[in-house]
């Protein structure tokens, strides 16, 4: 509904949508005029019943959009957020309007005869549309959280988009879109840092947990992932299926404990020779996750197995073991399933939400 930065990003979307077949829509994070939001990856809860950063006037409205799409307030209000900085006169250069930047094509199937300028009337047709795209897309989603992300990434780039792709489709500013909207709900607009769909693991208890890679940046998030051009013929398992999260650091980094662990395993794994050394641990409370560091530098493990460690306990060194491109730390989170010497796969779950939870900017 209305376009990135700009840059021309939301212009590419929206003759790729043309040619795919989808509605002829372009959807912004940054609106007309404004700057760029900044990231809000760590949890900052501001949505009591007394204090919410929902504008007053508009929460009304968002409970009745949200009850029409069967999404949650705070990822509207996050989509909201992104789309127009919450401005109801906000216009695009490409011609989106309004607080949830409706193109005008869009507008007049989902508008009922409204003001795209009205606030009412845009987050009503905001839940309509919303409605409308997760349906498209339910057949693809696994749990609520899954549905919220396809949801999104139907809005940006179309519900054909997502069927095509099988899921999230490869688009840099679709990903992006995503990414940033679901951290938003989580980190501005929920009451208690809960991630957007819950999480099926249970509390995380009141421990304080740090960054296992302190001062580094994360290179790659969880779940489906483009094809690296050079590797195609090797676009498979973990490469196109991302079960982790990667972080970079300067060289010689240290990878630490992010919370109390028990560590269970260390060294090469036989069978799971692609993730080079490791550190396998679990949380000796509940909700006894499995927590596992791959990539360490050869030799540079500091712990071993039956240790119990502290958070910010050093582990390894940053490397680039096993089928590694460049010195990094790649960094799973399972739920307790499954052998505990060996890393896990099938229950394995996307750590971002957790270290949002625990307000550790990833």
């Amino acid at each position: 509904m209305a376009e990135n930065d700009g840059s021309g990003c939301g212009l590419t979307l929206g003759i790729l949508a043309v040619l795919i077949g989808v509605p002829l829509f372009i959807l912004v994070i940054a609106i007309s005029g404004g700057e760029e939001p900044e990231p809000q990856a760590s949890c900052r809860p501001g949505t009591t019943e007394d204090a919410s950063a929902i504008p007053e006037e508009y929460r009304e409205a968002l409970d009745s959009a949200a009850a029409e799409s069967s999404l949650s307030v705070d990822l509207l209000a996050a989509q909201i957020d992104a789309e127009s900085s919450w401005n109801p006169d906000a216009v695009s250069p490409v011609g989106a309007e309004g607080i949830a930047q409706f193109m005008p094509q869009t507008w007049e199937t989902y508008g009922d005869g409204g003001d795209p300028f009205n606030p009412e009337d845009s987050i009503a047709a905001m839940g309509r549309y919303m409605a409308s795209v997760s349906d498209e897309v339910a057949d693809l989603a696994g749990n609520e959280r899954e549905l919220a992300e396809l949801a999104l990434a139907a809005y940006n780039a179309g519900p054909g988009a997502v069927q095509s792709a099988g899921g999230i489709p490869g688009f840099t500013e679709t990903e992006e879109y995503v990414e940033t909207i679901m951290g938003s709900a989580q980190g501005n607009y929920s009451a208690d840092c809960s991630p957007v769909g819950g999480q099926e693991i249970g509390e995380l208890g009141t421990g304080e947990w740090t960054h296992p890679l302190p001062g580094s940046t994360m290179t790659s998030g969880f779940g489906a992932r483009s094809c690296p051009i050079l590797n195609a013929l090797n676009c498979s398992g973990g490469v196109s299926d991302h079960r982790g999260l990667d972080f970079a650091g300067p060289t010689g980094a240290t990878i630490v404990a992010p919370m109390d662990l028990e560590i269970r395993a260390t060294g090469v794994i036989n069978g799971w020779e692609q993730l080079g050394w490791v550190v396998l641990g679990k949380m000796p409370d509940a909700p006894g996750l499995h927590v596992e560091f791959a990539h360490c530098a050869a030799n540079s493990i500091d712990v071993g197995p039956g240790d119990t460690v502290a958070p910010g306990t050093p582990l390894c060194t940053q490397g680039n073991t096993g089928s590694s491109a460049g010195d990094h730390l790649h960094f799973q989170v399972g739920i307790p399933e499954g052998d505990e010497a060996t890393p896990g796969w099938d229950n394995l779950v996307d750590p971002t939400p957790l270290l949002r939870e625990k307000g550790i900017d990833s």
